[in-house]
């Protein structure tokens, strides 16, 4: 039911347990009560043929194969467009935003062969230009922390931590993804030097979107399990917050 939009209340908190690495009645028989003709018959008696007999059963097959029909339209139907919105804790360039939307719905597409999980249809919008009083069939809010533009300064300690995570309230999975940018942009940061800026935000972009899918399962299937590969993984590496990039970065990293 289309409800109206609410502005979802903001939780920085992480939990320890969301790593993203990442409860006879009787029985009545009945029987027919055939009327039979107690008058002796002069001729034997003939095979009496029914036609209904043998329509019936086809019949309740057919009205069977029409409500399975009606059922599975009414299935597509029913499903809710999803609409995600996205807040940054930081402002972000235009390009970096088109880069990420661009990447979402690109790897949703992946997302969906990989893991056969169907998530439905689903839009994408800012938090910054989110209307008063929209409404929509169903959201999941995205906040992005820290700082998501990657820069190209060399990393002084190795990254550890929560890169993102869900919150879980009486057993039940929010709809509320919290991605770490800054802890992605220390993963990536020795790779960025000599990286140009386009390349920079489309790298950033799909790390962030890797992040995001991943969580999103969570929330779609509500279940915390892990995955033993792809993007259902318990742990990232940059070959896994990268994989369209990840060729052409090792490669120049060995380079240098």
């Amino acid at each position: 039911m289309p409800g109206r939009l609410r502005r979802p209340r903001s939780c920085f908190r992480e939990p320890s347990n969301y790593r993203q690495e990442t409860g006879s009645s009787p029985i009545r028989s009945t029987a027919n009560i055939v009327c039979m003709n107690t008058r002796p018959s002069t001729r034997p008696a003939q095979p009496h043929f029914s036609l209904g007999r043998f329509l019936v059963p086809f019949i309740v097959l057919l009205l069977q194969w029409i409500a399975c029909r009606a059922c599975a339209t009414a299935a597509v139907v029913a499903t809710p467009r999803i609409t995600l919105i996205v807040f940054a804790d930081k402002p972000m360039p235009e390009g970096e935003w088109q880069s990420l939307f661009r990447d979402l719905r690109q790897d949703y597409s992946v997302l969906a062969v990989q893991t056969h999980v169907s998530l439905g249809a689903f839009d994408i919008i800012r938090g910054d230009s989110l209307i008063p009083g929209l409404e929509v069939d169903s959201s999941i809010s995205i906040y992005l922390h820290g700082e998501c533009t990657l820069r190209g300064q060399p990393g002084l300690s190795v990254p550890q931590g929560t890169l993102g995570w869900v919150l879980r309230n009486q057993g039940n999975i929010e709809p509320f993804i919290h991605v770490d940018c800054s802890r992605i942009g220390e993963m990536l940061t020795n790779y960025a030097q000599g990286m140009n800026h386009d390349l920079r935000n489309n790298v950033m972009a799909e790390a962030i979107s890797r992040v995001v899918l991943h969580e999103w399962i969570h929330v779609a299937t509500q279940s915390p399990m892990h995955g033993r590969d792809g993007v259902a993984k318990s742990s990232f590496r940059v070959a896994d917050l990268i994989p369209s990039f990840w060729p052409q970065v090792a490669a120049a990293s060995h380079g240098k």
